[in-house]
């Protein structure tokens, strides 16, 4: 990588790649490779984030991944993971953002794809303004489900439902007791 000048091309408005620079003459900036970083509340893992390479910012407490794997966990016992292609990470505010080939997995086999998704730390929030398709996984067949607009829980839920603002379809295909 070229210590001059770090460049990481991302995806705004689901699909236009724009440049992301950092000039490391305005900030001390440090480049790992197989980069690990976990959140824990009270003893028990909440994520981890994996990459093959990071760069941070210590300015900004910003960091730009290649190469993302994301586990996330309840009652410390992975619950889904996220992979994507590249991603940054607002270390102050917790916010990230996961772009190109974006795809989850969850535990009960729910399975997510997206183009570009943020997660929302605080509010502990995966949203999305591209395209999503959901499939959701019963006994008999499958639920999918897509649109975009799309608010999500780490278990690719929600409390009322999954929240899809826009261009919602659904299709299901197994078998339908009509007793």
């Amino acid at each position: 990588m070229n210590a001059g000048l770090v460049v990481l091309a991302g995806l705004l408005a689901c699909g236009d790649p724009v440049p992301v620079e950092m000039d490391p003459d305005q900030e001390p900036v440090q480049n790992v490779e197989n980069f690990t970083l976990v959140q824990s509340f009270e003893g028990n893992r909440s994520w981890r984030l994996v990459s093959d390479e990071a760069v941070y910012t210590e300015g900004d407490s910003l960091l730009l991944l290649n190469g993302v794997n994301l586990t996330f966990f309840e009652e410390d016992i992975p619950a889904t993971i996220l992979t994507g292609d590249s991603g940054r990470v607002e270390l102050q505010s917790g916010l990230m953002r996961i772009w190109g080939h974006v795809n989850a997995r969850t535990n009960d086999d729910r399975h997510l794809s997206t183009e570009e998704i943020f997660w929302n730390d605080e509010m502990e929030v995966f949203h999305s303004d591209c395209l999503v398709v959901l499939t959701i996984p019963d006994s008999t067949g499958e639920t999918v489900l897509s649109g975009t607009g799309v608010d999500l829980d780490i278990s690719l839920g929600a409390a009322e439902g999954v929240d899809i603002e826009e261009s919602f379809t659904a299709v299901y295909s197994g078998e339908i007791d009509l007793e």
